[in-house]
């Protein structure tokens, strides 16, 4: 039975209709809406952005009085990491994936330019001195982190464009970015799955498993929601063009 926005609720907590029937989109109800005003956020995408992150609107002044947004939030909360143990690491200068590499006794990944050459641009640069192609000098010239072998994967593959440039950027080679691309998702998103021992073939498995539609698994994992999550999201009748709405704001933030 399709459910129809009653304004009552929010107009007893004083917001407007407009206003009331946008947290309504949302499946927030007036109660979560006035607490979630009381802590400064209006906008009820911004709100299911915290949420997913597991931050309540009693945590957000704990947050803007650290520099935290709803974006970097998500991102901690995808390496499985609480709001506090999030800030320690933040304190010592770690960004979510390194934190993460920490956490887990590995030497955390050091985040390089990928657009500046480095080792591998030495060892590369004979094929860009005998090869005439302009572009693959180019895709040497900006994708040098990358390692020799995951730059010679696009260069056997013949995929030297910009958004080569920026899979290579991740350490992530040709054929495996082709997989992660047929799942809809874009290099950092992929990344921090990769980082988390994941394949391509794990995570379609996870989401097929979570009954969430093909069509839909890059909206929202992109917008940093985990399979259940989605599931939940999606019973409670949040779309998939919501999840959009979610990884657009996380891409802007």
């Amino acid at each position: 039975m399709t459910q129809h926005f009653d304004p009552a609720p929010y107009r007893a907590a004083g917001i407007p209709d407009d206003e009331g029937h946008r947290w309504w989109d949302w499946r927030l109800t007036a109660g979560q809406a006035s607490a979630w005003r009381r802590a400064g956020i209006t906008d009820p995408a911004l709100a299911t952005q915290w949420t997913t992150a597991r931050i309540t609107p009693e945590r957000i002044a704990t947050c803007r009085a650290a520099g935290l947004g709803p974006a970097e939030a998500l991102l901690w909360h995808e390496y499985e990491f609480a709001l506090d143990e999030a800030l320690t690491y933040r304190e010592k200068g770690f960004t979510p994936d390194q934190a993460f590499d920490v956490k887990h006794g590995r030497e955390p990944r050091q985040t390089d330019d990928p657009t500046a050459p480095g080792d591998a641009f030495t060892s590369l640069m004979s094929f860009g001195t005998d090869d005439p192609r302009d572009r693959a000098q180019r895709f040497i010239r900006r994708a040098g982190n990358a390692g020799a072998l995951v730059m010679y994967s696009y260069i056997d593959a013949d995929w030297v464009d910009d958004e080569a440039i920026a899979w290579a950027g991740y350490g992530i080679d040709a054929s495996t970015a082709r997989m992660w691309q047929e799942l809809g998702l874009r290099p950092a998103e992929a990344r921090r799955y990769i980082q988390r021992g994941l394949t391509p073939m794990a995570v379609a498995r996870e989401w097929w498993q979570a009954g969430i539609p093909y069509e839909e698994t890059a909206s929202w994992a992109g917008a940093g929601l985990t399979a259940q999550e989605a599931v939940d999201q999606r019973a409670k009748g949040v779309t998939a063009e919501q999840a959009e709405t979610l990884r657009a704001l996380r891409d802007d933030c």
